[in-house]
């Protein structure tokens, strides 16, 4: 039975856990980059009031759009295009202790991640990088009961960048992200991080981080609050309940990512987020918050007013005083 045909549901309630803190909507120093050959450029954006809340409910007319500095005629899609997820997931001795439950998280990705549109591909790497499920619609579950921990490298690198190549054969309206769980490191890989990150750049892909520890690092887990809904719903599944400061805190290390950690800078460099995980809670909570950030965003698009090629910076407001906004900073476009 599919578990996400049948079970599904994605129910996220925000709370506000404690005080917010005022936000900075400027984008970050160092602004995520795109290249595009389309004339359609797509903006994702989180709007969050002054208070700390997530902003439901604007219309086109809310915002403004500027691309380089020139204002654009603006379109807000009403409902959310499929994504596709290509999930890598480290396998080697460094992290067996982990293995075990996220090997029992694959309900989680069906139910809170990929919900009824979503379609994943799931790797494996340490010594080698193994595609061991191809894109489909069907449940994940069955691919994450089989980990493994056999290996002692971690070619992280490469898998990213099978996971990148493997994107592009999907449908171009659907969006791009590669998921990666693991330590925040490469050894062993033949691709290199900046050819990586201008890969993923390239091709409009947003990287994603779950992070486990690292032996005598010191690590701080991401909690995000969930309560059960199994009393509630004869469905069962969960409703999280995300305390929004926690979601801002993962959504501004974009702006000062650590530059000695290739996953921050990945997630930086392509409009993703890093999220720090060392329980089966904290990582189903995590998985569900990617899930709640791609469900959670305005779908903005215009159509540029200049063909110039080049990088693009974007700049997206909002008619509300004091909100928030946590955008695509720029892109590239290619000469037509």
């Amino acid at each position: 039975m599919d578990f996400r045909r049948h079970h599904w549901i994605f129910a996220a309630t925000l709370c506000v856990l404690g005080n917010a803190h005022p936000l900075c909507a400027q984008p970050p120093e160092t602004a995520p980059t795109f290249r595009v050959p389309v004339r359609l450029v797509s903006v994702p954006t989180l709007v969050f009031s002054g208070e700390g809340t997530l902003l439901h409910g604007l219309e086109a007319g809310n915002f403004r759009l500027f691309d380089n500095g020139i204002e654009q005629p603006v379109t807000l899609d009403q409902v959310s295009p499929p994504f596709s997820a290509a999930i890598a997931i480290q396998a080697n001795q460094s992290v067996h202790a982990y293995l075990p439950f996220i090997a029992r998280t694959g309900s989680t990705f069906d139910a809170l991640l990929l919900g009824l549109s979503g379609d994943a591909a799931v790797f494996t790497y340490g010594d080698e990088v193994k595609l061991v499920r191809p894109f489909d619609h069907s449940a994940i579950a069955p691919a994450l009961s089989v980990l493994r921990s056999t290996d002692h490298r971690a070619r992280m690198f490469d898998a990213a960048m099978q996971a990148v190549e493997l994107l592009k054969t999907q449908p171009a309206a659907r969006t791009r992200i590669v998921i990666l769980v693991g330590q925040p490191l490469d050894i062993g890989s033949s691709a290199e991080f900046e050819s990586l990150k201008l890969e993923a750049q390239a091709a409009a892909t947003a990287i994603f981080t779950i992070t486990l520890p690292e032996p005598g690092k010191p690590f701080v887990a991401d909690t995000f609050t969930s309560e059960d809904l199994s009393h509630v719903s004869e469905r069962g599944g969960s409703r999280f309940a995300i305390d929004v400061g926690k979601l801002i805190s993962v959504l501004n290390r974009r702006k000062s990512a650590d530059k000695s950690d290739p996953f921050a800078m990945l997630a930086a460099a392509t409009g993703g987020t890093q999220i720090f995980a060392n329980q089966q809670r904290d990582f189903e909570n995590g998985v569900a918050s990617i899930g709640y950030q791609l469900r959670s965003a305005y779908q903005l698009s215009f159509k540029p007013s200049t063909g110039d090629p080049g990088y693009h910076n974007l700049r997206v407001e909002v008619d509300v005083p004091g909100a928030a906004v946590f955008a695509r900073p720029g892109y590239w476009r290619t000469a037509e």
